[in-house]
């Protein structure tokens, strides 16, 4: 298990030179944003605007603070879709090359979780989990991400997870997929992702 905090993460400007994003995680390791297989980040929106195009990657966006976002999805030019995301909505996926322009409820800044896959490697799920018992088996997945958004977490290896922590577990050679349990707090909240590699083994 690998296991980030707050001071281990870095900000650089969004693709599209519209505002700024910090990254959690990436894989593999330092690869930048034409190299990666997956990355796990969050940003800070305070303006409306448009996303950047990601080209074969799959995105899923939650938004973790702010009263949430409106996001134009336009999938074909002649079929348009209005998705408000807010903090009580489930992750929203979409394809990374579909133009979406995304406004703020209420005028207010909004922070969010966004997960990127290229889909021609891998591809991922992310879940919102609350406070309580949690048993991951992951039977499918060959990684599995747990982010700490607020709040507290114990595994059952002893670590304690506490707000913007982040943790990366792989699948062991004793048997398929990965499996952990979380003790979450009262007002924790945290975010599972599994990562499921098309090809076999992480090569």
């Amino acid at each position: 298990m690998r296991h980030w905090t707050l001071h281990d993460y870095h900000t650089m400007p969004w693709k599209n030179g519209g505002g700024s994003t910090t990254e959690l995680a990436v894989f593999p390791e330092q690869a930048g944003l034409d190299q990666f297989i997956w990355r796990l980040s969050t940003a800070s929106v305070s303006s409306a605007g448009p996303f950047s195009h990601f080209a074969r990657i799959d995105r899923t966006l939650a938004v973790l603070s702010g009263q949430g976002l409106i996001m134009q999805c336009d999938s074909e030019s002649q079929h348009a879709a209005s998705v408000t995301l807010t903090r009580d909505s489930q992750p929203y996926r979409f394809a990374g090359e579909t133009p979406v322009f995304a406004e703020l409820v209420q005028g207010e800044t909004v922070l969010d979780l966004n997960m990127m896959t290229r889909r021609d490697i891998c591809t991922h799920y992310m879940q919102r989990l609350g406070a309580g018992q949690h048993v991951i088996s992951a039977q499918d997945a060959q990684q599995v991400l747990l982010f700490c958004a607020r709040g507290e977490a114990r595994l059952d290896n002893g670590s304690l997870l506490q707000a913007s922590d982040l943790c990366l577990f792989e699948e062991s050679t004793e048997h398929a997929g990965v499996r952990f349990t979380i003790e979450a707090a009262e007002q924790a909240e945290l975010y599972l992702i599994r990562i499921h590699f098309l090809a076999t083994g992480l090569s």
